[in-house]
């Protein structure tokens, strides 16, 4: 019968160290050994080549990405962020008026077949919109104010409540006329600047320019 390696034979210790079986300290020191001595570090060069042969019955698994669970346990779980668009509305309009009309629709409002909506507006420019139902149309016109410089485009959209911003369309010249669509007292008319041909994500991704809050009919 062949006697067993000591416990301390550098040979035994490089098979356990690729076999995964030593305690968390030695095979720290193990990892400080492959550094330090090189015949140590080709006994588990030449372990791991006479070992790689048990891994060809295992299939590939992809690592997994620990980084958000570490991230976790050191920093706490982050707090979720609010969609893009909340902060762009949000940086619009004062709380005062997404408070007041926003979140209190009232979706029984009717307005008059030729009637002003609401100008739209911005505090740290010149740039204004005239909003009007014109019949069944909505007609949006640039009353004050630069157009958009080359490159760009001034894109209009609709905010009613918590839902998402819907684009109504781009303005390229002095004004728009489309399809009115169905509005409530509390809707949130703004546009932003975009790139030519309009928001390449389907949500506002420019800065706001000017916003308005449509009231009762």
């Amino acid at each position: 019968m062949t006697p067993l390696p000591p416990e301390d034979d550098p040979d035994l210790l490089a098979a356990e160290f690729v076999l995964g079986v030593l305690s968390p300290q030695d095979r720290a020191a193990a990892e400080v050994r492959i550094k330090q001595d090189r015949s140590f570090a080709k006994a588990v060069t030449a372990w791991e080549t006479r070992l790689s042969g048990l891994n060809d019955s295992f299939p590939e698994v992809p690592a997994p990405d620990l980084m958000p669970r570490i991230e976790e346990r050191l920093f706490g779980k982050p707090t979720p962020k609010p969609p893009f668009w909340r902060n762009w509305i949000a940086g619009a309009v004062s709380a005062a008026a997404l408070g007041a009309a926003v979140f209190l629709l009232v979706p029984e409002t009717i307005f008059t077949p030729d009637q002003s909506l609401v100008t739209l507006s911005g505090d740290a420019q010149a740039l204004r919109y005239d909003v009007a139902l014109e019949g069944e149309t909505l007609r949006i016109a640039r009353v004050a104010g630069p157009e958009a410089e080359a490159g760009t485009v001034h894109e209009l959209w609709l905010i009613a409540g918590d839902a998402a911003p819907v684009s109504l369309g781009l303005i390229t010249g002095d004004s728009i006329s489309l399809q009115a669509p169905l509005l409530s007292a509390g809707m949130v008319l703004a546009i932003s600047l975009e790139p030519t041909g309009g928001s390449p994500t389907g949500a506002p991704t420019g800065p706001v320019l000017v916003t308005g809050v449509i009231a009762g009919g």
